[in-house]
């Protein structure tokens, strides 16, 4: 066995998953907007991580590991489809680059690719809620290392839950994602948490969790990038520029894990309301 091929099956699950799995939520947001209107989100993400979390159990404590980075360009968003309905998006594309014991490998080009339908049941000014069904396409290579993607197909139904109250709201997403080669089924969560400090600048944090469900048999190499367990928190701000436009930026944390590299993000962005 060479070196690289060594390298690619001690490294194969946490690259997949730093690289392509721990994003969060595509859009969370039960309040659906009205037939042709929306909003869009266009992001460019950077990550870095040079520690892992142990592999045998959840915890926060984390060893040296190979270095990883990652700069990520990301369009989310929700459109109105009348009848209650709206069109949801996660678009990714990205270059992530490992470095291990003097040897660098690099992998540029499309990551998985979600798409879902968000259907309101509650809709008042106060509080809303929906169900989602989302699609995910293993557009981002599996392999070689470091991935881009799963190289498994997935669908994830979500319940989503929003208030609102004066100058903060706060809303939930909540629901399995599930490989549909078998291999493992994950149960993921996103709170978001928004506050107006100014009338134009506002405030916002994220909490996010996934545990991972995985089947009593040994997968393959490529099911390992489905196994992973993680909690990420973040905090972030944004400025109301225009009605339409507003610019924002974010830094997130790792701050316990199971299986997967230990790292820190920064986004900065726009969002668009049309």
């Amino acid at each position: 066995m060479n070196r690289r091929q060594s390298l690619a099956r001690r490294l194969a699950l946490p690259l997949t998953i730093a690289a392509c799995l721990a994003g969060g939520a595509a859009l969370a947001d039960p309040w659906i907007p009205p037939a042709g209107s929306g909003i869009a989100k266009a992001e460019v993400r950077l990550y870095t991580a040079d520690r892992h979390f142990p592999h045998s159990h959840f915890g926060t404590s984390t060893t040296p590991a190979s270095k990883l980075s990652l700069t990520q360009f990301r369009l989310t968003g929700a459109t109105g489809l009348g009848h209650d309905l709206s069109l949801e998006y996660d678009l990714r594309v990205a270059s992530t680059r490992l470095s291990h014991l003097g040897a660098a490998h690099t992998s540029t080009g499309p990551q998985d690719q979600e798409i879902g339908l968000n259907y309101g049941l509650t809709q008042t000014p106060a509080f809303a809620d929906s169900l989602t069904f989302n699609l995910i396409a293993p557009t981002g290579a599996a392999k070689p290392p470091p991935a881009l993607g799963t190289g498994r197909w997935a669908v994830e139904p979500d319940a989503q839950f929003g208030l609102r109250q004066g100058p903060l709201s706060a809303t939930l997403i909540a629901g399995p994602r599930v490989f549909l080669d078998g291999g493992a089924t994950q149960l993921r969560a996103e709170l978001d948490l928004f506050a107006s400090a100014t009338p134009r600048i506002a405030l916002t944090g994220t909490v996010f969790f996934v545990n991972t469900l995985q089947r009593q048999r040994l997968l393959p190499p490529a099911d390992q990038g489905e196994i992973y367990n993680l909690l990420r928190l973040g905090i972030g701000a944004q400025y109301r520029l225009t009605a339409t436009l507003r610019p924002f930026i974010e830094y997130e944390a790792d701050i316990a894990g199971k299986s997967i590299h230990a790292g820190q993000r920064i986004t900065i962005g726009v969002a668009f309301r049309y």
